[in-house]
């Protein structure tokens, strides 16, 4: 039912988006829950204790908006890259409904920021394929990344991925280091200087050192739920990557080059959130997830079971975040 709506008209698809992701977040109107806010999230975490934020509507009313225009955004930039069909939102869907997962997801969180920061990023990345503007999107994304990272430090550990695009999209120079250094270090060294100018270079030196110890601890023991949850997704990430890999020797250089760089970023950002307990830091992985099970699931001509799957998924995340609304 999901998957046949997706292949119909621009304006069925973007209604079908709007709706699912109101009723998925329509529990949290009634009985808001608690945000996730990482301890180690120490440069932004004053704003997101502020009670304007902390469990208000307007704060949700912020997070679903944020939600919805990251979704659109990250649709229109598969599309553009052709990494999923033209003008399909259901990558877009796959990123609401993973991010909606839990009701303590639904609400105004770091994570979203972050991900609007980290999809800007990957945009400039992507655009940088044999651009002569090279060096100038090099460093609009290094920015982009290092402004991520103040909202979900770990995101700092996706930096090499910038080199690895370069070099994924022969445009890599002995220039590209330093550049993409100055992007990273500039909003710390901005942040740095006003802390020394109100006389706090001492609480900055602490709060640098805290984020380095946070960034990479040992992998805690996962629960049943997660085995489940991380078995699902392996299982669908073989079937598609055969379904994709099987075909892109047919496509473009550009879209084999691209497609590529998706699997480095999920490579990467599955690492991360492995070395890393903070939740947050898991909400990386579903950039790629979502471009990949996108274009897999949108492409199938016999979409009974991916159909039947996704409704499954959807109606269990459904139930877990109406089951608030029946205790205290």
């Amino acid at each position: 039912m999901i998957l046949r709506i997706f292949k119909l008209s621009y304006f069925s698809q973007i209604a079908l988006l709007i709706s699912l992701t109101l009723v998925l977040w329509f529990p949290n109107f009634i009985k808001p829950q608690p945000i996730l806010i990482s301890e180690s999230n120490i440069f932004t975490h004053f704003l997101f204790t502020q009670p304007f934020i902390l469990n208000t509507i307007p704060s949700k009313l912020i997070g679903l908006f944020l939600l919805l225009a990251l979704a659109f955004l990250l649709s229109h930039l598969f599309s553009t890259h052709q990494l999923t069909h033209r003008n399909n939102f259901l990558s877009g869907f796959l990123f609401t409904l993973f991010l909606s997962r839990t009701p303590d997801h639904l609400g105004f969180h770091p994570a979203l920021i972050a991900l609007l920061f980290l999809i800007l990023g990957l945009k400039k990345l992507l655009e940088n394929f044999k651009s002569p503007q090279s060096l100038n999107l090099l460093l609009t994304s290094s920015i982009l990344f290092s402004l991520a990272g103040l909202f979900i430090p770990s995101i700092i550990l996706l930096f090499p991925l910038i080199w690895l695009s370069l070099i994924l999209f022969q445009s890599f120079s002995w220039r590209s280091i330093p550049i993409s250094l100055i992007g990273l270090i500039l909003p710390y060294f901005i942040i740095g200087f006003s802390y020394f100018w109100i006389d706090k270079s001492l609480v900055f030196i602490q709060q640098m050192e805290s984020l380095l110890n946070s960034l990479i601890s040992l992998p805690a023991i996962p629960s049943t739920y997660e085995i489940i949850e991380l078995v699902i997704s392996i299982v669908l990430l073989m079937l598609a990557s055969s379904f994709i890999l099987s075909r892109i020797g047919n496509q473009t250089i550009s879209i084999r080059k691209k497609t590529s760089f998706m699997y480095w970023f999920l490579g990467f950002s599955i690492l991360i959130s492995f070395f890393n307990q903070e939740d947050l830091s898991r909400e990386i992985v579903f950039i790629p997830y979502a471009a990949i099970l996108g274009f897999y699931f949108s492409a199938l001509k016999r979409q009974f079971w991916a159909d039947m799957f996704i409704s499954i998924v959807f109606l269990l995340i459904l139930f877990q975040n109406y089951r608030i609304l029946f205790y205290a």
